[in-house]
């Protein structure tokens, strides 16, 4: 316990040091120490919870995480307007080489579905646009900018548009939580050690895909997760039907530590009991 709480302390003032370094001038440091302390909090809350619904690596895993991304977000700075060019350049790509299904009998579903979800965001005013696209893959992501993308492989996945619900909101909460950009800057930390220059960062999020790399970003989706779950139990939808999307895919899944290590995503059991431990909280 002791250990836990110096831990605790630690991380703390690392994220909060670079959280008002960056921030500073934006708004009054008390609104910056506010935020980070409720922020903060909340990880925390997490971190404890992955330690009883996750693997045994992932309530560790999460308290490193959130020194990582306090120093990803000082690292490279990216408006909100760069952000939606790459997204909609993304989405320009898709359509001219006639990925894009917009005409799909879901497509009506899906919108109603978004609009309920991002009227339960915290940002006000925040811009999301959902596109079908045509493959057999059942896959969902989000790109930068707010372009969300689900497959048709998936809509025929899904049994209930509760399950549907929760998985938007797991891309909504990628792209509301930094991770996409987070994931951008970490490559182009890794190609490219000029910061000052914003094309690399806006090369590489134009070439990779929707989903995050090991080992750490696990925590990513797991934090997508919880917040997706909260969006659409807000919105109104059934919370009981959110971890059947895990109990399907849980009856492919093999489990090794190996696999552990190098997967972009924690075990669909693992997700399963922490969306279980959301509702009988």
């Amino acid at each position: 316990m002791i250990v836990m709480k110096n831990l605790t302390l630690i991380f703390t003032l690392l994220f909060g040091l670079s959280a008002i370094a960056f921030s500073f001038g934006q708004s009054t440091v008390e609104q910056q120490l506010e935020e980070i302390v409720s922020t903060y909090t909340d990880k925390i809350e997490q971190a404890v919870t992955l330690s009883s619904c996750g693997h045994a690596f992932d309530g560790p895993a999460a308290f490193v995480k959130q020194t990582e991304n306090a120093w990803l977000d000082a690292l490279l700075y990216v408006t909100a307007d760069y952000k939606k060019s790459i997204g909609r350049e993304i989405y320009l790509k898709n359509k001219a080489q006639g990925k894009i299904n917009n005409t799909h009998v879901s497509y009506a579903k899906t919108q109603e579905i978004l609009t309920a979800l991002v009227k339960q965001t915290k940002r006000s005013g925040a811009m999301y646009r959902l596109n079908i696209l045509k493959s057999a893959e059942i896959n969902a992501f989000a790109t930068l900018g707010g372009y969300l993308y689900v497959t048709t492989g998936l809509l025929n996945f899904v049994e209930s548009y509760d399950e549907l619900a929760f998985i938007i909101g797991h891309e909504i909460a990628h792209e509301e939580l930094k991770h996409t950009q987070r994931k951008v800057t970490k490559l182009t930390m890794y190609d490219y050690l000029n910061f000052s220059k914003l094309e690399k960062f806006g090369q590489i999020a134009k070439g990779i895909s929707g989903t995050l790399s090991p080992p750490f970003d696990q925590i990513d989706e797991y934090e997508a997760d919880r917040y997706g779950f909260y969006l659409a139990k807000n919105a109104g939808y059934n919370v009981s039907k959110f971890a059947d999307f895990f109990v399907k895919l849980e009856r492919y899944e093999k489990k090794d530590i190996m696999k552990k290590l190098s997967s972009t995503h924690p075990y669909a059991s693992h997700r399963k009991k922490c969306v279980q431990t959301y509702i009988s909280n």
